[in-house]
């Protein structure tokens, strides 16, 4: 009986191995093949690097015949040497399945260990596993342009001239280069890929919905028996992934199997990989997105195909004192108006085109609104002014601005960051941790809401009006929460709700959202990540990237379809199939309710 059940033991033993993955040809050494040179290398962390005190040990493959007076495609490897890579280079090369391309095999950051009895420090998930963009700013801007110096080469910065890949985390980290960096690595292969919940990964396949589609091609490899782990499933994430991709109309491809968390299946399928990656490098290398038309990305409903397009060329620079805080609201009329928190010149940009500078003087810019009687109103402060503790209401001037300067002025007991006026003539405004009710002689009433503390990093940063001015939005300075209060008829806020929460990443705390709303409702948030847009019932529906972390956005142009955004120094425009509402100078709009 003990024999029998040890045979049956071994039977299912052999029967749940995992299966052979037997390498192709592509993948072994062929004689009459051209071999490309390895050279091998370290590179220790500069002063300043993103991951500093780290080293770390790289290998260079450069096909044979290499020229390294020309820039050159590429593809970067996390983990060093995989998929038997180099040798899938030389075949594929000489077959002329892919162009010549230089193979970066870099190894994960290693802090030294201090002294022999100390364990170093591996920074392979920290630098592999994020969602943050700091291992491509690692990449691009350090690590690339320190191999071009040190080997005399030079690296193609045409993105779709650049490919990357890894396994597991390696290939997280893969997927997330291209992701933020779609402007110089737009082709990826993932191995196994940890698409789970390390350090955020997980929110991938929604990011892929939610986001703007982005010119990626995508390979993905996993299986059966990959990782069921304390963060995650391993083979269900790239299940999603794929389905994510497909849905936002990516180019993407998978080869799924029984295999377990290793590489041994994605090594067989890497050449395949590389051939359809490459597929068309002959003819047209360019990698575009949505090249089917097909993605059912929702924000398609309101942006179309377009792109951003800068604003600032448009102007002299020299007249244009964009801080690293630029800032942008509207009129009625479509005149877009233009500043920097603490700068006294105002510009305006008229829906026909052209630039006019206001010059305030000594006054220093604080916030702006669109006024009832036709004029915007401005926040301003003095320019000798020190900023005070943040019980400590800061006194100020209100002044309303026609197209050639100030018309009247006045000095407020409390002094609001940012402006939102009702048709009524009443307003709101924030200072810090405190609400302000404005009456309609812009005498101002603090309100402190529940939610918020003393400290002064948190506080209100941004106001908006729904469009039938009924609740007044507020975002929070580091938080992802946008708070909405009802208003009654006689101006009076109630208690707020914390109805509105953004998408977020580890580091995507802290910025601005300068907000706006549109005719349906729809509320348009800056953050770092692009311009969340929001339903009425609190969902962020999707996000259009923007060209740099956005600080402000506003309708403004013809008929009020142009999405304008301030990023830092510069001013983006891009048009739209939605249009604005400018509370204070328009009359309320019922929008269409939401779908529950």
């Amino acid at each position: 009986m003990r024999l029998s059940l040890l045979l049956v033991g071994l039977v299912g033993a052999v029967l749940a191995q995992e299966p052979e993955f037997p390498l192709t040809v592509d993948s072994k050494v062929q004689e009459g093949v051209a071999k490309g040179t390895m050279e091998k290398g370290e590179y220790v962390a500069r002063e300043g690097s993103v991951f500093p005190g780290t080293v770390r040990e790289y290998q260079l493959y450069l096909p044979a015949g290499f020229d390294k007076a020309k820039p050159s495609a590429f593809m970067v490897f996390q983990d060093g040497v995989i998929y038997q890579a180099p040798v899938v280079f030389d075949n594929l090369i000489a077959k002329g399945d892919m162009p010549p391309m230089v193979g970066v095999f870099i190894k994960p950051g290693v802090v030294p260990a201090a002294n022999e009895n100390a364990l170093p420090r591996f920074n392979r998930s920290f630098e592999y596993d994020s969602v943050t963009p700091t291992y491509s700013k690692f990449l691009i801007e350090e690590f690339l342009p320190a191999l071009e110096a040190e080997h005399g080469i030079r690296f193609s910065t045409n993105p779709n001239e650049a490919a990357i890949a890894g396994n597991s985390s390696g290939g997280i980290c893969a997927f997330m280069v291209a992701w933020h960096r779609p402007d110089r690595f737009r082709r990826v292969f993932t191995g196994v890929g940890t698409y789970v919940g390390i350090h955020g990964a997980d929110q991938l396949p929604v990011w892929v919905r939610k986001f703007e589609p982005k010119p990626i091609r995508v390979f993905l490899q996993s299986g059966t028996g990959d990782n069921n782990l304390y963060c995650g499933d391993w083979w269900m994430a790239n299940q999603m992934m794929e389905r994510s991709l497909s849905w936002a109309g990516y180019e993407v491809k998978h080869a799924w199997g029984e295999g377990g968390h290793n590489q041994k299946h994605a090594s067989q399928v890497f050449p395949e990989a590389m051939r359809w990656l490459l597929r068309e490098w002959k003819t047209e290398m360019e990698v575009k997105a949505n090249v089917k038309g097909e993605s059912k990305w929702k924000g398609y409903e309101v942006v179309g195909e377009g792109e951003w397009e800068g604003v600032r060329k448009e102007m002299d620079s020299s007249d244009f004192p964009m801080g690293d805080t630029g800032m942008v609201t509207s009129d009625s009329s479509g005149v877009v108006w233009m500043w920097s928190v603490g700068s006294g010149r105002i510009l305006r940009l008229k829906p026909e085109g052209g630039i006019q500078a206001i010059d305030l003087g000594k006054r220093q810019v604080w916030s702006m609104g669109a006024h009832p009687k036709g004029m915007m109103a401005a926040t301003t402060v003095p320019a000798t002014f020190e900023r005070p503790n943040v019980e400590t209401p800061q006194k100020h001037e209100m002044v309303l601005l026609n197209e050639e300067g100030v018309v009247e002025a006045q000095e407020k007991p409390d002094g609001p960051k940012d402006l939102v006026f009702a048709s009524s003539g009443r307003g709101f405004g924030c200072d810090h941790t405190y609400l302000i009710e404005l009456d309609t002689n812009g005498i101002g009433k603090r309100k402190k809401p529940r939610h918020l503390s003393s400290r002064g990093y948190d506080f209100v940063s941004s106001l908006a009006l729904s469009p039938d001015g009924t609740h007044l939005y507020a975002s929070q300075f580091l938080s992802r929460s946008v708070w909405t209060y009802p208003i009654s008829e006689e101006g009076v806020l109630g208690e707020g709700a914390e109805l509105y929460k953004l998408v977020n990443t580890e580091k995507e705390e802290g910025n601005f959202h300068g907000m706006c709303v549109d005719s349906n409702g729809w509320l348009y948030v800056a953050t770092s990540l692009g311009i969340q847009v929001l339903d009425q019932a609190g969902r962020v529906n999707f996000i259009i990237p923007t060209p740099r972390p956005a600080s402000d956005v506003c309708f403004g142009g013809k008929d009020l379809g142009v999405l304008y955004i301030a990023c830092g120094r510069l001013v983006y425009k891009r048009a739209t199939k939605a249009k604005g509402v400018v509370s204070g100078q328009m009359a309320p709009i019922k929008p269409p309710a939401p779908k529950l």
